[in-house]
């Protein structure tokens, strides 16, 4: 609500009346920086938690606890360079970096499970500064281009407080790389001379390819010793969420049919099976609204 009650202030300011700062900035060169919110496609992610997790929560193990909420929104910044193509007046090029993330929690703090999605990205895009203006103070442009994705990742994270002195915590990442693109429109409203109010709408496509996805290096588990040393880093069978949600469980039981302690505490690291690309994409596509500053310089 917050983040719409600024873009409210933004269109009444590029809709107001004429001002007195109604010339382009003297700088052709800016730095922009801007926040705001993003939405998220994640079928994969959103079905496993609205699925196999929540079916494990209410139906299950834990009939108490409250299934989770899809991931459907979340923030998202940047910060970027524009500056104008020679011989070109009317285009510029920007380029940057931001990051977008979302989650969604339990409500239960004795038996606290979060799903979170983030990605980092760097971004051109070539903008066209559009021929007319339906005020003197503002302009608009048009454009896109790609996203070199560093990091896209999905972490799940179980943390058990519900008996004392033995906390412990599950957690599995999965993550990769790769190439999105994006396309939209932006206007800028003067503020002065070399500073304006800038509005971002775009739609972005980031549903990546994933590599090199491997137990030992996408499961992750955090457990606290116990009485029993044999408990030590192996996941909770009746209790684990991870497990059943972001795991390959068949898999995973199958691994450990041989071990006698499976019955007794659950698989152990080592016995762990990852979910497959094919199993569970982090598909970040969505649109994207901003709100920021620029700021022209030379």
């Amino acid at each position: 609500m917050r983040t719409l009650r600024w873009l409210g202030v933004a269109a009444a300011l590029m809709l107001s009346g004429p001002s007195v700062l109604a010339e382009d900035p003297i700088g052709r060169i800016s730095l922009g920086g801007s926040g705001g919110f993003s939405t998220y496609a994640l079928g994969d992610i959103n079905g496993r938690i609205q699925n196999e997790g929540n079916h494990f929560l209410k139906d299950l193990h834990q009939p108490r606890l409250r299934g989770l909420e899809a991931i459907g929104l979340g923030w998202t910044f940047w910060g970027d360079l524009k500056l104008p193509v020679p011989f070109f007046e009317s285009f510029f090029l920007t380029g940057g970096f931001g990051v977008s993330s979302g989650k969604t929690e339990s409500p239960d703090m004795d038996n606290y499970i979060e799903v979170a999605v983030r990605q980092e990205a760097y971004h051109l895009r070539l903008l066209y500064t559009l021929p007319f203006r339906f005020h003197e103070n503002v302009r608009l442009f048009v454009g896109g281009g790609p996203l070199i994705i560093t990091n896209q990742e999905m972490t799940a994270t179980q943390t058990n407080r519900s008996v004392a002195d033995e906390e412990w915590t599950e957690k599995v990442v999965y993550g990769g790389s790769g190439m999105g693109w994006q396309v939209g429109i932006a206007a800028e409203y003067m503020l002065q001379d070399h500073m304006t109010l800038a509005v971002d709408f775009a739609y972005r496509m980031a549903d990546i390819d994933h590599e090199g996805w491997t137990a030992r290096e996408n499961v992750t588990l955090s457990v606290s010793p116990s009485a029993e040393e044999e408990e030590y880093e192996r996941l909770h069978l009746d209790d684990t969420y991870i497990g059943h949600t972001f795991l390959d469980w068949e898999e995973t039981l199958a691994r450990g049919a041989d071990d006698p302690l499976v019955d007794v505490y659950g698989p152990h690291y080592e016995q762990m099976v990852p979910l497959t690309p094919q199993d569970l994409g982090i598909d970040l596509t969505g649109l994207q609204i901003h709100l920021g500053l620029r700021f022209y310089f030379l």
